[in-house]
Formats: C-alpha cells, sequence, structure tokens
C-alpha cells in the first residue's frame, strides 16, 4: 500500500482520459510510462504483464493496491470515487444511465471505429482486406462525427452544463485521435468548439504537458 495511485501509460494513448481524471479529481498519483519493443511488447516496468496481461494501456494500480484495467471502467471509477455530481451523476438518477449509455458508447462503437479506421492490420491479415477495414472504420466515423455533434447543439460548454463530465473528458480524447483518419473531428463545427474548450481545461492541460505531446498536428501536416 502507498500514499499515491500509479498510472502506467503512453503519451495520448487511452491513458489521456484517466490522466486527466487524476488531474481533475485531485487524486495523488506518479506516473510510469510503459514502453514497448518493435513488437509492441511492453518491456519496462518489468513487471508490468504482470499488472496487465494484455499488454495494453492503461493500467492504474489505487493507493490501495488494487489493479484496475480498461481506460473508460478507470474514469468513471475515478468519477465516482470525486463524489462530483459534475462528472457523474448519483446512482439511480436518468442523468447517470444517459453517461452510462454514452460512455460505453464511445469506448465500445466510436473507439473501435477510430481503431478500424487507423490500424487496420489489427483486424485483417492481408492488403484487400486491410483497406476494406480502413475505408468502413472511416465511413463509420463520418456517421458517428454527426451523432456526437448533436451532443452540443445547444450550445452548453459541456454535456450537462458549465463543468466537464466524463464522457466530455473520454470524447476528448477520442477526437485528437481522429488527426489521422479521413476526417478529424474537430473539423466538424460544434465538436471542434467543444475541442477547444476540452483543451483550455486546467487538467488537461496539465496532463498533456506532463506526457509532452501535442493536442493536435501543427498545421500543415
Amino acid at each position: 500500500m502507498t500514499d499515491s495511485a500509479r498510472l502506467f501509460f503512453l503519451p495520448g494513448a487511452g491513458s489521456f482520459a484517466p490522466h486527466v481524471l487524476l488531474e481533475e479529481t485531485g487524486v495523488p498519483h506518479e506516473l510510469v510510462r510503459v514502453v514497448r519493443d518493435e513488437h509492441s511488447v511492453p518491456v519496462e516496468p518489468a513487471d508490468y504483464l504482470h499488472l496487465n496481461p494484455s499488454g495494453r494501456v492503461p493500467t492504474l494500480v489505487w493507493a490501495d493496491g488494487m489493479v484496475q484495467t480498461e481506460s473508460a471502467a478507470i474514469c468513471l471509477a475515478l468519477a465516482e470515487a470525486s463524489g462530483r455530481d459534475s462528472l457523474v451523476p448519483a446512482i439511480g438518477t436518468s442523468a447517470r444511465r444517459e453517461v452510462l449509455s454514452r460512455l460505453t458508447f464511445l469506448t465500445n462503437t466510436v473507439q473501435i471505429a477510430i481503431l478500424r479506421a487507423r490500424y487496420p492490420q489489427r483486424f485483417a491479415d492481408d492488403e484487400t482486406g486491410q483497406a476494406s477495414v480502413a475505408a468502413r472504420g472511416n465511413r463509420d466515423l463520418m456517421e458517428l462525427r454527426d451523432g456526437c455533434a448533436g451532443w452540443y447543439a445547444d450550445g452548453a460548454p459541456f454535456l450537462r452544463g458549465e463543468e466537464p463530465g466524463v464522457d466530455d473528458l473520454f470524447l476528448g480524447m477520442l477526437i485528437r485521435w481522429t488527426r489521422l483518419t479521413d476526417a478529424p473531428w474537430w473539423d466538424e463545427a460544434a465538436l471542434g468548439a467543444f475541442y477547444e474548450r476540452f483543451h483550455a481545461l486546467p487538467a488537461v492541460q496539465r496532463a498533456r504537458e506532463q506526457e509532452a505531446f501535442e493536442i493536435r498536428p501543427p498545421a500543415g501536416t
């Protein structure tokens, strides 16, 4: 047992939203960067595969020693631990049920479409199959983008008002991932405006600076 949680991360990866939640909620934590070899197998820290046999990030080791994996689950747990209704509404409320549906949609549907568009080799072995997977992923993302843009059609800064929720923060992470797809989501007006608000959050700024990556590619790239 330690006095702080440990987040095992890769810059800008699925660990970013949990990192933002750690900053947003003020949970004491330390960062441990995962290093992979040329085959994407974690080699540092040496015991990482013991903590998370899948080898994926993130992994959060809570201060009490409990090991938790899966980005959306970690985000939800951190939001719940904060006790802040702005991050996640109370159990039993319709607002909470809506958040759970939205967060699951983001991780099960939007995230998978992004992975298909960006990493088709994970889903098909031959070039023809990979091209088909990538094309379908990009088509799906165009439809999904319009749906997510509708969440912000009323002009509110975030989904439930002036403060970001766990679903806003998870979406912000995914929007950056679309930078290498056919149509980056910040090109859509409502999502672009939301992404600027997300980027301006102090917790996002701190997490991004600590991980040392750009929120979007430099102009012209």
